[in-house]
C-alpha cells in the first residue's frame, strides 16, 4: 500500500479532496465517518474509507472545510500524514502541533470503520475487539 496524494486546490473553505489508495477494488466497501469539528473554529473534517479483504485500501476526505491561516498547513501537511498512517495499517499518532486535528481525524476514521459489517472488513471495527485507531502521543497507554 503506497501513499500517493492527489493534487488538490484547497482554499480557505473547501469540501472533500485528498484521497490516498485505490478504492476501485472488487468487493470493496466504502463508509464515511462522523463529521468532526476542529478546535478553534478551524472548520470540520469527515473521513471516507474503503476496505476490502479486511484491509484499508483507500482513505480520503468526504468533507474538509478548513478556515483560517492554518488551513494550508492542515490540508497540505497534516491530513496527508494522517492518511499515510492510515494506509500503513497502524494506529494514528498525533501530529506534533496538530493534536486536535489528529484526534478529530482518528475519531471520524474510527466511526467509519465501526460501520463495516459482515465479511472480512468487519474485523476492522472496534466492536470486534480491534481496539481503537487512536494511539496516545508518545505511544504510551491512554490516561
Amino acid at each position: 500500500l503506497g501513499f500517493r496524494p492527489h493534487a488538490t486546490g484547497i482554499a480557505s473553505a473547501s469540501t472533500a479532496g485528498l484521497t490516498t489508495g485505490n478504492a476501485n477494488v472488487t468487493g470493496a466497501q466504502t463508509v464515511v465517518g462522523s463529521d468532526q469539528a476542529l478546535a478553534g473554529g478551524l472548520g470540520d473534517i469527515q473521513v471516507k474509507v474503503t476496505a476490502a479483504n479486511g484491509k484499508i485500501v483507500s482513505v480520503g476526505m468526504a468533507k474538509m472545510n478548513l478556515h483560517g491561516p492554518q488551513s494550508a498547513q492542515l490540508s497540505n501537511n497534516v491530513i496527508p500524514q494522517l492518511q499515510k498512517q492510515t494506509m500503513a495499517g497502524g494506529p494514528i499518532h498525533s501530529i506534533s502541533g496538530a493534536t486536535y486535528t489528529s484526534k478529530a481525524y482518528a475519531t471520524s476514521l474510527q466511526a467509519a470503520l465501526d460501520q463495516l459489517k459482515g465479511g472480512p472488513n468487519a474485523a476492522l471495527a472496534t466492536s470486534n475487539g480491534n481496539g481503537s485507531v487512536i494511539q496516545p502521543a508518545g505511544g504510551g497507554t491512554r490516561a
